[in-house]
């Protein structure tokens, strides 16, 4: 290879040096001008609580300065680092040079005829001066570092940072998300709502995310233009905030803000619709329990049986349409029409809740009643007890054993029996049932245990069902043993003097 290809190979070797020095550089700027950017940006946001409003511009802030750190800090030093640049940093960096790669780059094209013996002695004087001088092992290790660093630590706030800087790093670099709740929210109940003119509204607010007492609702009446400020009350406990409207006479629009959080515009939207005056209930109870039904006049409240179906008659002041009945859980049930401005709807009471009459009207539920309460009560099974002899009862081989069986229902009885099995053998019973439906029984059984030739030692196992329509129960099982017609007992008696035993 000639000196003077040598020497180009050099300058080539410089310029790629510097242009790394660059291109570390330049990534080190722009991992730090994003890291600096979001942090910044997200404690702007977090002042003012994340606005919906207010995400979007700053994403294309934050955005607008990674891509001017890109273009100033890495692609224009690294395009602007051009052969002829290069040998001038060479220059400045290796004074020992003397423009020698300055002179031999303006005039190796020329056809100079002493270009080898320049780029001999320019080689010679560059053998003491190499590139990797330029941008030193060190140097670029320290800014690689650098840049790991400021993108680590970007990466970490976007994907598991906690708080409100995570949460502002990762809706800049990867937006909103559904999935995700806010940081900072009003939960306000129960939103956007048609309601009965001149009827009661309750707001509840909870904030989440911010600790304030200070949480005002913003209202504005269709007859007015401007918004009106009151305060909420915080909730007995100290969970939430509440405010009544009482006896809406027209349409509003209502929000709810705590310091820089506010949440969605939400509107009552006032409609005149009949009011109840009253409501009969008729509980037609399981057919198995052989009940008659129960008619209350003035009813609301549901107390009865479980499985019990409440027929409620609903009487309006003036004709209803479209009305329904609203459980807890959220289901309608539809009122059918009848005459004299009276409406029915069959409430299965299967659980303990409420629900309240409604009507629909645009669409929307409008409710015309407070709630009323379900309370379903549990059909207890029978009870059952044998009261004689008692557990575990020893008797001789020919005695005759009384056994009584006392047993109950909220229900009627069906069926009462005594069950009794000898020395584990086949099961007999004995049937101790009165009239169906007979609340209570109280029979006896005699039990000869000279008919089963039993001897000491057997055993009679015995327990008691009792059923009615709706359930069985029966007792532990309890026992008669057999014992010898008499026990030989031993006595030994100590005398005084010299002592004797007698037996």
């Amino acid at each position: 290879m000639s000196q003077r290809e040598e020497l180009n190979s050099y300058i080539g070797r410089v310029q790629q040096r510097l242009r790394l020095d660059a291109t570390v550089r330049g990534a080190a700027i722009v991992a730090g001008v994003a890291l600096v950017a979001t942090v910044g940006i997200t404690l702007i946001l977090n002042k003012y609580a994340f606005p919906e409003g207010g995400v979007g511009p700053a994403r294309i802030v934050l955005f607008g300065l990674v891509i001017f750190a890109i273009a100033l800090g890495l692609a224009w030093p690294f395009l602007r680092m051009t052969r002829r640049r290069s040998i001038e940093r060479a220059e400045v960096r290796f004074p020992e040079l003397e423009q020698r790669l300055v002179t031999f780059a303006e005039r190796q094209e020329s056809g100079d005829p002493f270009i080898e013996l320049l780029a001999a002695d320019t080689m010679s004087v560059a053998a003491d001066a190499p590139p990797v001088r330029l941008a030193s092992g060190g140097r670029v290790f320290g800014l690689v570092g650098i840049g790991a660093v400021c993108a680590a630590v970007l990466v970490w706030m976007i994907i598991a940072a906690p708080g409100f800087m995570g949460y502002g790093a990762s809706l800049l670099w990867t937006g909103p998300k559904h999935d995700v709740a806010p940081l900072y929210e009003i939960k306000v109940t129960p939103g956007d709502q048609a309601v009965r003119r001149n009827s009661d509204q309750l707001v509840t607010a909870q904030v989440v995310g911010l600790e304030t007492r200070d949480v005002k609702l913003f209202a504005r009446y269709q007859s007015a233009s401007k918004w009106e400020p009151v305060s909420m009350t915080a909730n007995e406990g100290g969970v939430g905030f509440q405010f009544l409207f009482a006896g809406l006479p027209e349409s509003v629009e209502y929000y709810v803000a705590a310091g820089p959080v506010k949440s969605k515009q939400f509107k009552f939207r006032v409609v005149d619709l009949p009011a109840v005056k009253q409501i009969q209930v008729t509980y037609k109870y399981p057919k198995w329990t052989a009940l008659k039904e129960v008619s209350e006049e003035h009813g609301g409240d549901l107390r009865a049986l479980e499985g019990t179906d409440a027929e409620l008659t609903v009487l309006m002041d003036s004709p209803l349409k479209d009305g329904i009945l609203v459980g807890d859980d959220g289901q309608p049930l539809k009122l059918t029409p009848l005459e004299g401005n009276k409406y029915r709807a069959t409430i299965h009471m299967a659980k303990d809740g409420s629900y309240h009459v409604a009507a629909m009207d645009s669409g929307q539920q409008v409710r015309l009643s407070e709630d009323y309460f379900i309370s379903t009560e549990k059909a207890n099974p029978p009870s059952i007890a044998i009261d004689r002899p008692g557990a575990d009862y020893r008797a001789s081989p020919i005695e005759e054993v009384t056994i009584g069986v006392k047993a109950g229902a909220d229900f009627g009885l069906t069926h009462v029996s005594m069950h009794y099995s000898v020395n584990g053998g086949p099961e007999k019973t004995v049937d101790l049932s009165k009239a169906a439906g007979a609340k209570t029984v109280d029979g006896k059984t005699m039990l000869s245990l000279e008919d089963y030739k039993l001897v000491p030692g057997d055993v009679v196992s015995m327990y008691a069902t009792a059923k009615d329509a709706h359930a069985e129960a029966k007792t532990d099982i309890s026992f008669i043993q057999v014992d010898p017609f008499e026990r030989e007992f031993s006595q030994s008696q100590a005398g005084g003097g010299g002592g004797g035993g007698g037996g």
